[in-house]
């Protein structure tokens, strides 16, 4: 698993697996010219790589895209080993990037940088524990700001849905079920309240994230509030 450090630990020495969505040359030359090994795979080969043990000192990147990304890094990051994990995206994959923050991504580096810049910034990655390329800053704050506003509230406040609006996207069923997220309800506890099957609520909340094209419930969420369906009363 990608391991969690201590300040005092030399990070840049523990072995690195990128997840590169643009395939870029860029990676390897620059990570040999700071003398690091470089082992490029290819990703149905992840399992065999961690079978054969990671080795410091060395980078391992491996070619990927935006609808297979979630599904390696679920399949390396189940491995028990400890590595940092690094994704080079482009820049315009702002909603990629917030999923990619809470699965212990190390490093996340801008693709479409000038190379000159974008060698510049590898570099840096190497000297720290945790790196996130300064392009992604604004959207970092922005997306900051929203998931405070939505749940560091009072507790006199609630967030509440504007049904109207949500009921031209979703269906009765599917908005009473968002209704009872909002209110911070497990799937268990709402198929509770609403005499449903477990599997049923399950089935409810796949279909209403999928409609709103969010990747889990807090984007849901989130979404829901960015297209206005959603206040803090």
């Amino acid at each position: 698993m990608p391991a969690i450090y201590h300040n005092n630990e030399q990070g840049s020495r523990l072995p690195t697996l990128f997840l590169d969505l643009e395939g870029t040359h860029q990676l390897k030359q620059t990570a040999e010219s700071l003398g690091k090994t470089v082992v490029e795979e290819k990703a149905c080969q992840l399992t065999s790589l961690f079978e054969k043990g990671l080795k410091k000192d060395t980078i391992y990147y491996t070619a990927c895209d935006s609808n297979t990304i979630y599904e390696k890094i679920e399949q390396i990051q189940s491995m028990q080993t400890y590595f940092r994990l690094g994704i080079n995206l482009p820049s315009q994959e702002s909603d990629l990037l917030d999923q990619l923050l809470k699965k212990k991504v190390s490093i996340i580096l801008a693709s479409d940088r000038a190379e000159s810049e974008w060698c510049e910034h590898f570099k840096k990655s190497q000297e720290y524990l945790v790196y996130i390329d300064p392009w992604f800053q604004a959207h970092l704050i922005e997306n900051y700001q929203v998931i405070y506003n939505a749940f560091e509230h009072t507790p006199e406040q609630e967030l509440e849905l504007d049904i109207e609006k949500a009921r031209t996207t979703l269906s009765d069923a599917e908005v009473r079920v968002f209704e009872k997220i909002l209110e911070g309800k497990s799937n268990r506890k709402i198929a509770e309240e609403c005499f449903l099957a477990v599997a049923t609520v399950n089935n409810h909340v796949s279909h209403l994230t999928k409609k709103m094209e969010a990747n889990d419930r807090t984007h849901t969420i989130k979404r829901a509030i960015e297209e206005g369906w959603v206040c803090v009363g």
